[in-house]
């Protein structure tokens, strides 16, 4: 009941395979998580997740709320300047957490997606575009 409200809804989420340890959520003895997404894993198998990545391994968004670590994230990459001929540089990236898409300048530390700030995103082809040249 104290989930009412508070997920994403999925269809027989729980009569999947936990998409780590590859084994039963429905009859399982171990305790399900339930993420953000909606997706179910074992709570053991959330734990060791965390220890390497912060990303649902389905669907690749945000496990846990990360607006603190985006905010440090955004003081190292203004402390943090590109070289002269990557100053001027925007690629079109793909948000996992919005599913948006946007330009955006790049940076070596990570591409913060405009529409919801979050930097868990990927860069869409390999093309970077100069300001210069728009």
């Amino acid at each position: 009941m104290n989930l009412q409200g508070k997920h994403k809804c999925i269809e027989n989420v729980s009569r999947q395979n936990c998409p780590i340890c590859l084994e039963d959520i429905h009859t399982s003895r171990v305790v399900a998580h339930v993420l953000p997404c909606g997706h179910l894993l074992h709570r053991t198998c959330y734990e060791e997740m965390l220890k390497e990545g912060y990303r649902c391994p389905l669907c690749m968004h945000s496990a846990l709320d990360m607006t603190r670590y985006w905010r440090q994230l955004d003081d190292e990459v203004a402390q943090t300047p590109m070289p002269s001929e990557y100053q001027n540089m925007t690629v079109d990236i793909l948000c996992n957490d919005c599913n948006g898409r946007s330009t955006v300048q790049f940076h070596i530390l990570g591409m913060k997606c405009n529409i919801c700030e979050s930097y868990n995103t990927a860069q869409t082809g390999g093309r970077r575009i100069s300001l210069d040249q728009q």
